[in-house]
């Protein structure tokens, strides 16, 4: 990031954003579905890499707001970006678009008898026993899209899924 901030200055914003998101954001991202469920010592160090980032696009001082930033580039803290990658792997394996493995640990709730709740498109929940069965894809998956509003569990593309998703998920942050 130094390195970027040091360039910074002869590069337009659009052009600052491509880079950070080339080099910053995709590492962020990476395998941080593993991270759904830690404690929030383990991710504060990446949300203070993301509040740099956006710092370093906005050219903020260190003063302001990490938040305020994030709103104004569109951006989800690390948590609800973790979640918004296990509901969007969880979307694939609903439509069999996730690789067999995850499709077979996302199975639709089919009650025993008729309920209002068999039409609104929920995942069965696994029990667990403890707090690492809990953080599984399953468990996660399942608990994650159930708590879903029923508009967004419908989406016929991933497309606007993931809009209405993000778009969730913003209200929610911020």
């Amino acid at each position: 990031m130094r390195n970027i901030n040091q360039l910074s200055r002869f590069l337009p914003r659009p052009t600052k954003e491509r880079v950070v998101n080339a080099i910053v954001t995709s590492r962020l991202d990476c395998c941080n579905a593993l991270l759904y469920g830690t404690c929030a010592i383990n991710i504060a160090p990446l949300q203070r890499i993301q509040n740099t980032a956006a710092r370093l696009i906005t050219r903020s001082p260190r003063s302001d707001s990490g938040t305020t930033l994030l709103r104004e580039l569109h951006w989800l803290p690390i948590v609800c970006r973790v979640d918004f990658k296990l509901l969007v792997f969880t979307y694939k394996a609903m439509h069999n678009d996730a690789p067999v493995y995850l499709c077979e640990l996302v199975c639709p709730y089919q009650p025993t008898r008729t309920l209002r709740s068999a039409n609104n498109n929920m995942i069965e929940m696994k029990r667990t026993r403890t707090k690492a069965g809990d953080c599984s894809f399953a468990v996660a998956a399942a608990s994650l899209w159930n708590n879903l509003p029923t508009v967004i569990k419908t989406c016929d593309n991933l497309t606007s899924f993931k809009r209405l998703l993000k778009i969730h998920f913003c209200r929610i942050a911020y």
